[in-house]
């Protein structure tokens, strides 16, 4: 994310300005602002909601001379660079999970040795609960196979998630103890 450079003094001493007059009402006001900025950006799933508040009030008090001419309020004004600033960190947090390197290949045998559990597992569960899984985890495509999933065997689609989703934890449960057993 492009940061802003620092505001200059005289920056800063208008902004407060902007804010109050008196200065102390206007500490509480940049406060209450700030506080703001940060509750919006923690609800968008910012984990560093506070430098993102700051660098929101950084490039209103770099622009505070125009921004003056364009904003009768500060609140509003404030609002309006969040979506900015909220774009570029996602952007940037996308670009950082794409440059992580790809997990680097297992050995075989571990593969070989996972494979294996997995058919004693299914072994373990009923028939019509091995097809359940098989054909409820088993498409890339998921609506329509689980509809006409659901439809077979007459449940809603949520009775057919629950089931579906109690099979598999029998059979991670056993997975864990066979791999465990290794």
């Amino acid at each position: 994310m492009k940061k802003e450079r620092d505001p200059t003094p005289e920056e800063l001493e208008k902004l407060l300005a902007w804010f109050d007059l008196d200065r102390e009402k206007a500490a509480v006001k940049f406060q209450s602002i700030n506080t703001r900025l940060i509750r919006v950006f923690a609800a968008r799933g910012c984990v560093d909601a506070d430098s993102l508040a700051d660098e929101v009030m950084n490039r209103v008090a770099v622009r505070i001379d125009t921004v003056i001419m364009k904003y009768p309020d500060a609140v509003p004004c404030c609002l309006a660079f969040i979506d900015n600033v909220y774009h570029e960190w996602y952007r940037d947090q996308c670009r950082k999970a794409k440059a992580k390197p790809p997990p680097s290949p297992r050995p075989a045998e571990e593969l070989e040795r996972e494979d294996e559990c997995l058919k004693q597992c299914l072994e373990t569960v009923t028939k019509p609960d091995r097809d359940l899984f098989e054909c409820y985890f088993q498409s890339e495509k998921r609506i329509e196979p689980r509809k006409k999933l659901a439809l077979e065997l007459a449940l809603t689609a949520n009775a057919l998630r629950i089931r579906a989703h109690k099979v598999r934890k029998k059979l991670r449960q056993c997975l864990v103890k066979c791999l465990g057993d290794a």
